[in-house]
């Protein structure tokens, strides 16, 4: 053992909510970090390394005094900051411009508290590796990452390796937790400990072992360091900082690998489906709000700021995949996504009522409606909402949207979302709308009476033709641990009745009704004019606890891929009846063509072959059900009682695959913003900033004004050919530059 070397890693891992609520939790913060601060008093040669900042800050506005002594131990190396995020985030499904904010709101803490910008990106529990991972947290300031999870026994590789991104270039020195974050709770005696160790130092030189109590209620038992204090006579031991021990590590001639690192917990894809829909809801109105501030120069900004460091929070690893209990998810958690989304919409639509009240609107004759494109792309809008299809009682309905330059487009009236409404006339306005890049128009009420030629059902007949719902039958516990599947086929949804519901110049529905059971739900399916895309609402009522529903395509593809969008790249896998994560997108790929669908909520699919794509609509489980123990009666279930779930479908030419996709997942995904006028101005005064990247297949996940005062964009080349860009402001280019293939940029443009 001579030649063999065991770096202990004092650390204790600490759940803010998981099968506790957030006080609770939040207790544990404190009265685990009193305890480790009294024990490295104790014992001048322990280290200790902590990430997450909302711990940070929460301790320095409940006990200052536990803050200052932290403080101390920081400088003096002994007490490490690692992590650099506001909380150990999931790193499977979370996109990616979350975990750069992550990465902006934590180290942004760590610098101003303590004068230090973490380069050691720290989550030990997340369930899964994002394949874009590396170039994020490269793109971030990290260096090294330290995680565990799918673990040694899930899936043999490399514990120390470099971690390479898709586009060649961002990497990070990755170290693989080879047993557990923590000690684990089996150690009690010295010769366990030895026993530990040696299984520890088996697997090579210059191993760690990592020392402290996980999740709820922990500490640094004294008992457990005194043993090792002893056994350090006889093995060579280094109570080390992971600082330190990366170092060491670095010296050493590293394998590189690229690619993903999945299926500890496929089942955290799809469970709690409330939580996905309204954390991507959140997202978006914050993104939103952020770019109609910056170009409009309005102030919000700090507000917007506060609520992203609370907004943050809800991607912890034990929140985002749907594994805490019932009462913290419809609590703390919920709560925290209403309250900042409604900061970000407040914000939203109060420069969007200001610029109604600036733009000029003196040619509206009996109102009309604002429509705001939010991407710096051109896009087909589809703009809908509940409102007075003849306000002024005239006995005929708007049928138009014209704009002040005279270009007009049909207006539809389709079935409002309630079948009662304040005046005899009441309905949902449809229109399609092209907008340019951060564009803005403004359409007046018309009325022509024209004849237009409907759209029909032929689109959704053929596609209706293609899909069936599928039921799974789920053994398995919330996480589904180490699964690679969520279950066996147990049947297929009766289709019970096909009715043509909608047939205009801009919208056509097809309602398509299906049974399972006692479960019966409705799949709409709905094409618009100018729009590529069919959109699908699945909704209904869902009665059965781990019977899954899958909504199966079958796509005419054979040998061939599936291709999904992932946190800032764009991943290709062999179709291999696996449960798999994705972000926005997921097609399979092949013969010429591919065919899949657009979901901002969903994560999970698999595949039977390439033939048949299957995404996960609802996953109904018990909350924070672990096995081998049973469910109680009255721990809550998830995804049961009513449901509303939307996606898209698109299909196109293979070649295409990696900008259409990508692109059409932000025109569809991230809606256009209405605002309803009724009263008119002359524009006096209407002044605004608009901003655009050309081509117009680069995707942008950011552009605002960051708390440096730069511009910042965050700027990613989904295509397999290089990109040369323009971000142009009022036309005046402001940076040119070209991408790799793959590449994530955060260009920051100083404030002119």
């Amino acid at each position: 053992m001579a030649n063999k070397k065991l770096y202990v890693i004092g650390n204790s891992h600490m759940d803010p909510i998981w099968l506790w609520r957030m006080r609770e939790g939040k207790s544990t913060w404190l009265n685990t970090c009193r305890s480790v601060v009294r024990i490295m008093k104790k014992y001048p040669d322990l280290k200790f390394s902590r990430s997450s900042s909302a711990c940070y800050k929460h301790i320095e506005e409940s006990d200052p005094e536990l803050f200052r002594e932290i403080a101390k131990l920081i400088e003096a190396g002994r007490w490490e900051i690692v992590g650099g995020w506001v909380e150990q985030s999931d790193t499977i499904i979370t996109p990616g411009e979350s975990l750069i904010r992550q990465a902006e709101h934590g180290q942004r803490y760590f610098r101003e508290k303590f004068g230090i910008t973490p380069e050691i990106a720290y989550s030990v529990d997340s369930f899964g590796q994002n394949a874009g991972l590396p170039k994020i947290l490269n793109k971030c300031g990290f260096k090294r990452y330290v995680w565990m999870r799918p673990s040694i026994f899930e899936k043999e590789m490399p514990n120390r390796f470099r971690w390479v991104a898709d586009d060649g270039e961002s990497s990070v020195t990755s170290f693989r937790i080879q047993y557990f974050y923590c000690t684990s709770p089996l150690l009690k005696t010295k010769d366990q400990f030895i026993y530990a160790i040696e299984q520890h130092l088996e697997r090579g030189p210059n191993q760690t072992f990592f020392f402290g109590v996980g999740d709820h209620g922990g500490w640094l038992y004294e008992d457990h360091l005194k043993i090792l204090l002893e056994l350090a006579e006889q093995y060579d031991i280094e109570f080390s900082t992971l600082d330190n021990y990366f170092k060491v590590m670095e010296q050493e001639t590293l394998p590189e690998v690229k690619g993903e690192f999945t299926h500890h917990a496929p089942g955290c894809y799809s469970a709690v489906s409330s939580i996905k829909r309204n954390m991507s809801r959140g997202e978006k109105t914050l993104f939103k709000a952020e770019k109609i501030l910056l170009e409009s120069g309005a102030d919000g900004n700090q507000k917007l700021d506060n609520a992203w460091e609370e907004f943050l929070f809800n991607y912890f690893h034990d929140i985002y995949p749907g594994s805490s209990i019932k009462d913290s998810m419809e609590n703390e958690v919920r709560d925290i996504c209403g309250y900042t989304t409604k900061i970000a919409a407040d914000l939203l639509d109060r420069q969007l009522s200001r610029y109604a009240s600036k733009a000029k609107t003196d040619f509206l004759t009996e109102g009309g409606i604002l429509a705001w494109n939010p991407l710096p792309q051109p896009v087909t809008a589809l703009i809908r909402f509940d409102t007075f299809p003849d306000p002024n009682l005239t006995g005929s309905y708007f049928d138009t949207l014209t704009a002040a330059d005279g270009e007009t487009i049909p207006l539809q009236w389709c079935r409002g979302v309630s079948s009662f409404g304040p005046v005899p006339v009441w309905g949902k306005a449809v229109a399609t709308v092209k907008l340019p890049p951060s564009g803005m128009k403004i359409f007046a009420y018309g009325r022509t009476n024209a004849e237009r030629e409907s759209l029909g059902f032929e689109r959704q007949n053929a596609l209706l033709e293609r899909i069936e719902f599928s039921v799974l039958s789920d053994p398995h516990d919330t996480w589904a641990h180490s699964a690679k599947d969520l279950g066996e086929l147990a049947g297929k949804a009766e289709l019970i009745s096909v009715e043509q519901l909608e047939d205009g110049p801009v919208a056509s529905c097809l309602r398509a009704r299906y049974q399972w059971n006692d479960s019966v739900f409705r799949a709409d399916i709905f094409a618009y004019k100018g729009i590529d895309e069919l959109e699908i609402i699945v909704s209904g009522t869902w009665l059965k606890v781990k019977e899954d529903l899958k909504l199966t395509l079958r796509t005419g593809i054979s040998d061939g891929k599936i291709i999904s969008g992932q946190a800032s790249t764009i991943l290709e896998r062999e179709p291999d009846l696996c449960e798999q994560p994705f972000i926005d997108w997921c097609a399979a790929a092949g013969n010429g063509k591919y065919a899949g669908f657009l979901a901002d909520h969903l994560h999970s699919y698999d595949s039977i072959g390439s033939e048949s794509l299957r995404i996960t609509i609802l996953r109904p489980v018990y909350y924070a059900e672990h096995t081998p123990h049973k469910p109680t009666e009255t721990q809550g279930t998830a995804d049961t009682g009513e449901f509303e779930i939307r996606l898209w479908f698109k299909e196109g030419e293979e070649a295409q695959l990696r900008s259409t996709m990508p692109r059409a997942a932000r025109e569809r995904l991230w809606s256009a913003e209405h605002l309803e006028i009724t009263a008119a101005a002359d524009g006096t005064g209407f002044q605004r900033d608009i901003w655009s990247v050309e081509p117009a297949e680069i995707t942008v996940s950011a552009q605002y004004v960051n708390m440096n005062g730069e511009t910042e964009f965050h700027l990613n080349n989904p295509m397999e050919v290089p990109a040369k860009t323009s971000v142009l402001k009022n036309g005046e280019i402001q940076w040119e530059g070209t991408l790799v293939p793959g590449e994530l940029r955060l260009l920051r443009l100083p404030q002119k």
